[in-house]
């Protein structure tokens, strides 16, 4: 951003830490950058392009769960590295995984980042604000729309902090100088209600992420559900795993899950893979039967935990 749009922002988000959306002042009450303030979206002109590696969230499948994928981030020679972070989010999942989704609205820009403290200022073009492009009317349709803007809040907060660039995210949405609001977004983002209210800052919400308890949450709901297609998305892709309806078949043979709990689980020094304790009740013959203390095993695969076919088979047919 150049001239005078990039003062016109940098005033906004000014205007914005002092509480108010009046209209900017006047060139000579530009506004000076306090000593602790650093402008993430300074002229960066005389550095070389580079990169880094870092976690980007997308969302696995329809769950309301966000899943990682590591990935080379370009930094070009006048931006950034949030800037870029935060580009390569909008730009969506590799083809690598066919499981994750990307969550902003078509359209979406990412205008500027700004630091203040550990607080990380992110400004969208005002398409950030619009439907998706199959969310239609509907109850149903307002709910999963609803999840998804909340998501994409979540994926942007996950992402920014786990590359260690802030603690909190601000998210702004510029609309223009002459409208009088605010550029914080609002809880209207999350509803299309209109509602006014400001949102706080994102912080890092670890629920919303596929931690191998969360995994395990999923594994052993699709078992539940009798969901054998979800159920088989989270088998390991080895030699052990037959095509997807021989697994479905067998999936169906194997016992009736009740109900289930699981244990935070650990993870091995490698990060590779995981063990959670679950406890399962398991419908039989002769009335409910409790397992407890259940090891669930998962290993890392694409970034995703799964969990072995022979493990779940073995694990679903307790006798």
């Amino acid at each position: 951003m150049k001239g005078a749009r990039r003062w016109a922002l940098l005033i906004l988000c000014a205007a914005l830490l002092s509480g108010c959306g009046a209209p900017p002042p006047q060139e000579e009450e530009k506004p000076q950058p306090v000593e602790d303030t650093v402008l993430i979206s300074a002229d960066t002109g005389g550095l070389s392009a580079s990169g880094f590696t870092a976690v980007l969230y997308f969302r696995y499948g329809t769950t309301g769960y966000l899943a990682p994928q590591t990935r080379q981030v370009e930094v070009g020679r006048n931006e950034a590295p949030e800037h870029a972070l935060v580009q390569a989010l909008l730009d969506g999942p590799s083809g690598a995984s066919s499981a994750l989704d990307g969550l902003f609205p078509p359209g979406t820009e990412v205008l500027s980042t700004l630091s203040q403290g550990d607080t990380l200022f992110v400004t969208f073009n005002e398409a950030m604000m619009g439907r998706y492009a199959d969310e239609g009317q509907d109850a149903a349709d307002k709910t999963e729309g609803a999840l998804r803007r909340q998501m994409c809040l979540d994926a942007l907060s996950a992402t920014l902090t786990e590359a260690g660039m802030c603690a909190r995210v601000q998210v702004l949405v510029y609309r223009g100088v002459d409208q009088g609001k605010s550029l914080r977004l609002t809880a209207g983002f999350l509803d299309q209600s209109g509602d006014e209210t400001l949102l706080p800052p994102l912080t890092r919400r670890e629920d919303r992420l596929l931690t191998p308890h969360n995994t395990a949450e999923l594994i052993l709901n699709a078992w539940q559900r009798q969901d054998w297609a979800a159920l088989y998305d989270l088998t390991a892709r080895d030699d052990a795993r037959p095509r997807e309806q021989a697994a479905c078949d067998a999936f169906a043979d194997g016992g009736t899950l009740v109900s289930f709990s699981v244990s935070p689980g650990s993870v091995s020094p490698d990060g590779q893979s995981a063990v959670v304790s679950a406890e399962l009740t398991l419908m039989g013959e002769a009335g409910d039967r409790e397992i407890g203390g259940y090891p669930l095993r998962m290993r890392r695969e694409d970034g995703l935990w799964k969990i072995g076919y022979d493990e779940l088979a073995t694990m679903m047919n307790q006798d």
